[in-house]
């Protein structure tokens, strides 16, 4: 009796054992396999199964593809330095081989895999489960760079949302810099990172500010503590800004941009490729002039943002009341060309009578004093250069003794060869230095072409006119009554000859295939990433030489029409065009017997254009119209229906 007992106990006890094996173990143990089976089957349903496999190069860096959802194609985006036999590969799915040709690779779960892989080789992937069913299939493609640097950034969240939310917000960070073959150049901690720019910033490829704790001396550019990353995202051609910048350090420009290509990497993950590049800025490096907001910061103890605003009538002025000011508030300030909401948007700054609107880069945060006596001296250059003589009536002083000719001229010649659409409305920059290093007003640095070089709609296309920096549908007018006046006109001819018509074949003929040759692999990778962000704007991208040989294309006829008028000294006949507007008057300059070759884009709310007419005549002018004469066009608009 008690061996049956003791068996009855016996197998009660195996039968407990039992069902806390089947019902609680057995599903412990089912539970990770069932969880990857969701999870991978989630990943299916959102197209995104290959962000379950995860590459190592250079030892411990991680990348993940990217899918370009226009093509359906995953990108792998691989740095210069990587080494494409070497690259590390993991998994969380059962089993995934990579197919191409005859060659075949596998790696199975959680286990790193070291394998090989081609570029700009199309490999098809296949997913299996554990039964060896295959699950899955997508196709992968590895770009690698070339002769570019690396520069890797992590925020100090880990993600670049809030960066590229606001672009007045700004968080620290960490950033490596390395060269084309792998060698750490710099790394250290970023106190900030911000994204910038105005109409650039709508775009999922943006620009970016850097500040690092102390000075360092980025490939080569020169020692700053501060750098910008520029998208080029209006230039799928990635090379107007270069060519502009080293055309006017050629030029020796003072402040001119110093820039350098790189391959950018945001948080581990390829973020395009970048123009790093010189901010405009007092600087040791840059404009090496009194810094007047460091010193409005010294004397008001460094609390400048919180004082009350001071905004004289209209607002022609703005400024802030602040308690003290230095003792010499001569310069320097850094004079930035704005408009429209822009210009709304800043703490200090002046509109001219013509209307001009000029925003206060330094100092920031301008005293009333200051935004008085800056304002006052543009006012007098404007009242000079508008003058018939070029003397200032109210003070009897010739522009000549306001301004620095060669800067002023630089200046000119650099927007009008590359026909910049923005050149006399915005990004165009001006500066004083304090009274002891100069009186006068300096024109430059120069910043943001982008839209030069036929990069934009209508008759900024033309090769064949002057358009005096009245190419945007807003101000600009200075430079037109500038030429007018002999001084001027003799020094932009001097300075054409002497620094620009012979770099102008060079550009064409030597810069422009030294550039795109250098970073041709990674515009490849750049346009892939982010081709669909261009073609937003109209541009077709897929054919990045063509792009470039337009540029060679208008750089060339530029070259042959500025020579005629410039160095052969072709006479010019002026046509203006009028309307109602926020400007209304715009001016180019054809040599006589030729014909436009493009119209402005007008905008005028309510109203299409018909055509034009010649004013005073009532006859229609086309772009088969010879220009024998100066004359005025008016727009003729269609009748509302």
């Amino acid at each position: 009796m008690k061996e049956n007992t003791f068996f009855l106990q016996s197998v009660r006890l195996k039968l407990k054992w039992f069902w806390l094996i089947l019902f609680v173990l057995i599903p412990f143990i089912s539970l990770p396999f069932l969880f990857r089976t969701l999870e991978t089957a989630a990943l299916i349903e959102n197209h995104d199964i290959c962000s379950s496999i995860t590459f190592f190069y250079d030892a411990d860096r991680t990348i993940k593809t990217y899918n370009n959802s226009p093509t359906g194609i995953r990108y792998v985006f691989m740095p210069s330095f990587a080494d494409m036999s070497g690259i590390g590969v993991k998994t969380s799915v059962d089993k995934v081989v990579f197919s191409a040709g005859t060659k075949q690779t596998t790696i199975t779960r959680n286990i790193t895999s070291v394998c090989s892989f081609d570029t700009d080789v199309e490999y098809h992937v296949s997913f299996y489960d554990t039964f060896d069913r295959k699950i899955a299939e997508d196709t992968i493609v590895f770009l690698k760079s070339d002769k570019l640097p690396t520069l890797y950034i992590t925020s100090e969240t880990g993600t670049m949302e809030n960066l590229n939310a606001d672009k007045t917000y700004s968080e620290g960070g960490t950033y490596e810099l390395l060269d084309s073959v792998g060698n750490v150049l710099y790394a250290d901690t970023l106190p900030s990172i911000s994204a910038r720019g105005n109409q650039t910033f709508l775009y999922e490829k943006k620009s970016y500010q850097i500040d690092t704790h102390t000075p360092v001396n980025l490939l080569n550019m020169g020692e700053s503590d501060t750098w910008i990353l520029l998208s080029n995202v209006y230039d799928p051609s990635y090379i107007r800004n270069k060519l502009t910048y080293d055309m006017a350090l050629h030029a020796d420009m003072e402040g001119s941009p110093k820039s350098e290509y790189v391959d950018v990497y945001f948080n581990g993950e390829y973020g395009g490729m970048y123009l790093i590049c010189e901010k405009v800025e007092f600087a040791p490096n840059r404009l090496p002039y009194e810094d007047l907001e460091a010193k409005n910061l010294a004397v008001n103890n460094g609390n400048l943002s919180k004082m009350h605003s001071y905004i004289s009538e209209n607002p022609s002025q703005k400024a802030l009341l602040l308690p003290n000011n230095p003792f010499d508030i001569t310069g320097g300030y850094l004079i930035e060309h704005d408009y429209g909401y822009k210009f709304d948007e800043i703490v200090s700054g002046f509109t001219t009578n013509m209307g001009e609107q000029f925003a206060l880069k330094n100092p920031k945060h301008a005293s009333k004093e200051e935004i008085q006596y800056i304002s006052r001296l543009m006012q007098e250059i404007e009242d000079a250069i508008i003058s018939p003589d070029g003397i200032n009536p109210y003070t009897g002083k010739h522009f000549t003794e306001y301004i620095d000719m060669n800067s002023w001229a630089d200046k000119y010649l650099v927007e009008e060869i590359c026909r910049n659409n923005g050149g006399g409305t915005t990004s165009s920059y001006f500066y004083k230095p304090s009274d002891s290093v100069s009186k006068k007003v300096f024109g430059g640095p120069v910043w943001d072409y982008d839209k030069a070089y036929g990069n934009y709609h209508g008759y900024n296309k033309n090769t064949r006119d002057l358009a005096f920096l009245t190419l945007h549908e807003f101000y600009g007018n200075w430079f037109y009554y500038l030429y007018q006046h002999e001084p001027f006109l003799n020094k932009v001819k001097e300075n054409y000859a002497e620094k620009f018509s012979s770099y102008l074949e060079q550009m064409s003929t030597q810069k422009i295939d030294e550039c795109t040759s250098y970073i041709e692999a990674s515009a490849k990778l750049d346009n892939a990433r982010f081709s669909h962000v261009y073609q937003e704007f109209g541009d077709e991208v897929q054919n990045y030489r063509a792009l470039t040989e337009d540029i060679r294309k208008f750089i060339l006829e530029r070259k042959e029409f500025l020579d005629q008028v410039w160095i052969e000294d072709k006479p010019l006949c002026f046509l203006h065009f009028r309307y109602e507007g926020e400007n209304g008057n715009r001016t180019v300059g054809i040599i006589p017997g030729e014909s436009l070759q493009d119209f402005p884009t007008i905008y005028v709310e309510g109203k299409e254009l018909d055509h034009w007419e010649i004013e005073g005549m009532g006859i229609p002018f086309t772009l088969d119209t010879p220009v024998t004469e100066e004359m005025t066009l008016i727009p003729i608009w269609k009748e509302n229906e």
